[in-house]
């Protein structure tokens, strides 16, 4: 005689795999969007330590990705003084990664799927966005995607803090503007 599943038996292992499925899923939905959340947190600090060094500091700063490991970095422009150059000085300028700022690198599944420098398209993933020394930085755009969360950041040329725009919503600027007049703080002294 041949033993085969009951209905009863069938019912109560499809409740009990779409009860497990229900607790497991918003699960890792919650962990991609705490990593999305995590990463352009970590981006948007990248970019505001740009603009930070460039501001402050004489020497040339450069944002890039490692083509290798698709990591983020800071990049400043350092003497070299064991190299030569093509014109046969004593030294030359290399671009080195900045050891006071710690790469960033995207989450498995997350990708930089746009990037604009001054609303011009850049392509691959070999790329380096120098500063000019007295001479302004560039507007960076970068569009981050992971799954179906879509998320573009921007810096502006003149401004310190990127402004955030989440798909279907509006600028998040990450730091707003104090009218110290309304707060009785016009004839303070600083």
């Amino acid at each position: 005689m041949r033993r085969a599943f009951t209905l009863i038996e069938v019912i109560v292992a499809v409740v009990i795999l779409a009860v497990l499925s229900a607790m497991i899923v918003p699960r890792l939905t919650r962990t991609t969007k705490t990593e999305h959340e995590n990463a352009v947190a970590k981006m948007s600090d990248l970019l505001s330590m740009f603009a930070f060094r460039d501001a402050t500091s004489s020497q040339q700063i450069a944002l890039w990705q490692d083509p290798e490991t698709g990591w983020f970095a800071i990049l400043t422009k350092d003497r070299d003084l064991l190299a030569t150059s093509e014109d046969g000085e004593r030294s030359k300028y290399e671009w080195v990664t900045d050891i006071r700022l710690s790469p960033v690198a995207l989450p498995r599944g997350m990708e930089l799927v746009g990037l604009s420098i001054d609303d011009v398209e850049v392509s691959g993933s070999d790329w380096l966005i120098p500063s000019v020394p007295g001479g302004g930085r560039p507007s960076v755009e970068m569009h981050l995607l992971s799954g179906l969360i879509d998320t573009v950041l921007r810096l502006d040329s003149n401004s310190m803090v990127p402004t955030r725009l989440d798909a279907g919503g509006t600028a998040i600027q990450t730091r707003e503007a104090l009218d110290l007049d309304q707060y009785g703080t016009r004839d303070e002294k600083w």
